[in-house]
């Protein structure tokens, strides 16, 4: 075996399971990845937005452990712990990383509004897993970045864990049922649910991008590596409609 060209390193929240499943199949082959969780912590059995927000503060510390294995970017992925700090957090997140490793770091927020930015997609709907409460907070931090969310959704789990296990079938359904005409892109967002596979049937019925919260963290991975974005296979317009582009 070939020694891999390059290495990335992901910080998730600690309930999280499909992140690495991703991150195995869509990666290409010689870029090898590294995990470092980050205590997602319950108050009686639940998950809460101050829970999130701790974890947001504690993943840039967590960063030295990933530099360590000598990572040559890295990302904190959660899309809701993301949200909480407010705006601005993000680039605060990054800043203390860097500070921490000297290696160029991004988030999911931050990857997801980079790939809006790239695909030149304005106005969206949004889907969230979870109770409208966390949808309103992802939906409200989208608009406040300056994008116009036409439709939230919210599925109403409460467990993160019960997500993982949905099938990406019921993404596909979920993007198509809640599209709007005027949308220019459906997001489903949550790094721990199977929605990056739901992506190419998505697209395929929508004839539009649909994006993932690990979709785009991956891909902005990438972008700081220079690997070439044809290197994915199944990454939808994302990957492939930029990469036409270039």
């Amino acid at each position: 075996m070939n020694a891999p060209a390059k290495r990335v390193g992901v910080i998730v929240p600690s309930l999280n399971t499909i992140v690495e499943d991703d991150l195995r199949i869509f990666l290409p082959r010689d870029v090898a990845y590294h995990i470092m969780r980050v205590r997602l912590r319950k108050t009686n059995g639940v998950v809460t937005h101050e829970a999130l927000l701790q974890a947001a503060e504690e993943a840039p510390e967590s960063a030295g452990f990933l530099a360590d294995a000598l990572v040559d970017a890295i990302a904190f992925n959660c899309t809701g712990a993301c949200v909480e700090g407010g705006q601005g957090s993000n680039e605060r997140i990054v800043e203390r990383i860097g500070a921490v490793t000297g290696i160029p770091a991004t988030t999911t927020i931050l990857a997801l509004f980079q790939a809006l930015r790239a695909l030149r997609v304005k106005r969206l709907v949004h889907v969230c897993p979870f109770t409208a409460s966390f949808g309103s907070d992802e939906a409200g931090f989208l608009r406040a970045a300056g994008f116009d969310v036409v439709e939230t959704v919210a599925m109403n789990h409460v467990d993160a864990r019960a997500v993982a296990k949905l099938d990406p079938q019921v993404f596909v359904d979920g993007a198509i049922a809640h599209d709007r005409p005027d949308a220019d892109a459906v997001f489903l967002a949550c790094a721990n649910a199977r929605t990056f596979e739901a992506i190419e049937a998505a697209e395929a019925r929508l004839g539009k991008p649909v994006i993932t919260s690990n979709q785009v963290v991956i891909w902005a991975l990438l972008g700081m590596l220079g690997i070439p974005m044809q290197s994915v296979r199944g990454g939808g317009l994302l990957f492939n409609r930029l990469e036409a582009a270039a």
